[in-house]
């Protein structure tokens, strides 16, 4: 597995012996992950199966209970789990052998009794004599669907979801919903999951999708006690309908009474051009993220709806997955916990054609009712050897607060991502989570702090900034062959002093020196002074002083090295100025030797040019313009 560098992020990985379809973790996090899949109703060798994997050791996965199916059905298509003391329920979508189901008898929902094993603190004397692997057994089997009226009896129970468990004190009450694949007749069935067995009873409402519609996907969340919300996508529209439902009457309350639809795809493109959905999540109780597959496999992007009460979503974020992901395949949400203001941070994985995951996450403001930017938390490549055909987060619930009487300090929280594949391979990462203010024993847990974001946000801006500084700088050096004082450009801006500081050409140091000069190495025989005063029209008398003048300026400490040089509009204007600055036949013999070192090792002037191209030049010491140039950068400001 490839994946970007991040120390503090473990792994672990596991091989069954069967395709794996499907999975999803404990509902309060108690370190175990199911999984299912399987061979079908075939002589193939394969087994169907389901399997109760020990994940709380970050880096390794162990088998604590195996369900063991017969060969004569299909294989384990969907898997959801309601709590017990001292285990699991595990609902399964498998359904009947072909002849029971070509009999008109298909019954996809079943249930399973699971018992885990002892904890290694928790062994009893059976479990030392041997009894370590948990125990299980089938305690029901249900038709929830309408029988298939197809010739060819192709449905099966594709997706089974549940709304999230919670901790309070009056308990925690789910509903369940499940959808139907390869059906004629497209069904989504809302149903009470308090029941281990559900029967017709149980169930809340069923929906009938539009002709030739399937749900892709869908989800639950409870916005408040017994209060739930279901939306389902199908390829081109997503769904919405709210209940609230008294588990002791077994009453719903629909609203509405029928299924709204409150987004459709654009029809500004053809059908089989269509970007489509292919999975969907709840954030909160407003707000749904959702897969999106652009078309031609041409790509894939999250978007987030806000859900109104009444009439349509708006979409109010979107973000594009990578290019390299031609199209995505799952999808998973964790909620973290959320301040008393509601503040709350989101993590969200994505499952790419290329075998890759993205997580990334998002921060709600309920002041503003927005979510920030997605922000990558982390790249996960090659994470299998065949596709991946799920990926889901464990729950996280808030930790219980440390004991003040104990002096008890807070635990180390995790958050885990599982995904499977065709390849038989189960892999579970575990993120750690901090405490997004550590000296507050109440404080929420992030995986990725907003401090951090917006660092990461600043640091982005300054360094294209400074991309696009160092492009013009470039640009200007190489289009006007430097920085002079009638320079257009991204530079102009600049006082004439910092300009001609820029134009100080940037070759590396040599090692020797004309007397006690350092010059510049550079290996140019022709030197650049003559270019700059044909294209400016420099006059080579020194005694016009009405022209423009070049001027050649040394460093300001003898030993830095290197020349400035510039252009000034008049001549005498400028000497007026700087009275250091002498013509050619002005210099002292001296100040010609290190004037000549100073051009020839800077690429200005070449010794094969002779003085007369210098006649018309006026070279400045620089100390002689350092008031001047303070006083000009302050006056340009």
């Amino acid at each position: 597995m490839v994946r970007a560098s991040r120390s503090d992020v473990s792994f672990a990985k596991t091989t069954l012996p069967y395709p794996i379809f499907t999975a999803d973790f404990d509902p309060y996090n108690r370190g175990y992950l199911v999984v299912a899949g399987g061979g079908g109703e075939s002589r193939s060798g394969v087994p169907n199966q389901i399997s109760v994997l020990d994940v709380s050791d970050r880096a390794s996965i162990t088998t604590a209970v195996d369900i063991e199916l017969t060969r004569d059905e299909d294989s384990v298509q969907s898997v959801a789990n309601l709590a017990t003391r001292d285990g699991l329920i595990v609902f399964a979508g498998i359904n009947s052998s072909e002849a029971d189901q070509n009999a008109g008898k298909n019954e996809h929902f079943r249930s399973f009794d699971v018992k885990y094993p002892p904890r290694k603190k928790q062994k009893t004397e059976e479990s030392e004599k041997g009894a370590e692997k948990g125990q299980w057994k089938s305690i029901g089997k249900r038709s929830l669907f309408r029988p298939s009226t197809a010739a060819k009896k192709e449905t099966y129970q594709r997706i089974l979801r549940l709304s999230l468990s919670q901790k309070r004190e009056s308990g925690s009450r789910r509903i369940g919903a499940i959808a139907t694949g390869l059906a004629r007749d497209s069904q989504v069935i809302v149903f009470n999951a308090t029941n281990a067995t559900p029967d017709a009873s149980d169930i809340l409402t069923s929906i009938d999708l539009p002709e030739r519609a399937e749900a892709a996907d869908l989800d639950i969340i409870e916005s408040a006690e017994s209060e739930f919300s279901v939306s389902y996508c199908t390829d081109y529209d997503i769904y919405e309908q709210s209940y609230k439902y008294d588990f002791r009457t077994k009453k719903t309350e629909k609203t509405p009474r029928g299924p709204r639809r409150v987004h459709r795809m654009p029809d500004s493109e053809s059908a089989t051009s269509k970007a489509s959905f292919r999975c969907l999540r709840f954030l909160n109780a407003q707000n749904v993220v959702a897969l999106v597959n652009k078309p031609n496999k041409s790509g894939a992007e999250l978007r987030v709806f806000h859900l109104y009460p009444t009439g349509p979503a708006i979409q109010i974020r979107s973000h594009k997955l990578p290019s390299r992901i031609k199209q995505a395949s799952s999808l998973d949400v964790c909620a973290l916990d959320a301040d008393k203001k509601g503040n709350q941070q989101f993590a969200i994985a994505v499952a790419g054609q290329d075998i890759s995951i993205e997580v990334f996450t998002t921060n709600f403001q309920p002041a503003t009712d927005t979510f920030s930017a997605f922000r990558s938390y982390i790249t996960l490549r090659g994470v299998h050897e065949h596709q991946m055909t799920k990926v889901c987060f464990s729950p996280f619930h808030t930790p219980a607060e440390p004991s003040a009487e104990k002096k008890t300090t807070p635990q180390q929280q995790f958050v885990r991502l599982a995904s499977v594949s065709y390849g038989n391979s189960v892999v579970v990462d575990t993120f750690p989570l901090t405490p997004l203010e550590p000296a507050d024993k109440k404080s929420r847990y992030v995986l990725s702090h907003p401090g951090d974001e917006k660092f990461a946000k600043w640091a982005y801006i300054v360094i294209i900034s400074m991309v696009v500084l160092v492009t013009a700088f470039l640009l200007q050096s190489f289009g006007t062959g430097g920085f002079s004082t009638d320079t257009t450009g991204p530079f102009s801006f600049l006082p004439s002093n910092m300009r001609s500081f820029l134009d100080q050409p940037a070759y590396s140091h040599a090692t020797t020196s004309l007397g006690t000069t350092p010059i510049q190495a550079h290996p140019t025989a022709i030197g650049r002074l003559q270019s700059r005063i044909s294209n400016h029209n420099i006059p080579t008398a020194s005694s016009d002083n009405k022209q423009k003048a070049l001027l050649v300026r040394a460093p300001p400490h003898e030993g830095q090295g290197g020349v400035t040089v510039d252009i000034h509009p008049d001549k005498e204007a400028y000497r007026a100025k700087d009275s250091e600055a002498k013509h050619w036949h002005e210099l002292s013999e001296e100040q010609k030797v290190r004037w000549m070192g100073r051009l020839k090792q800077a690429g200005e002037w070449a010794e094969a040019e002779g003085e007369k191209v210098l006649w018309g030049v006026l070279f400045s010491e620089y100390a002689g313009l350092v008031g001047e140039g303070v006083r000009g950068f302050v006056g340009e400001l």
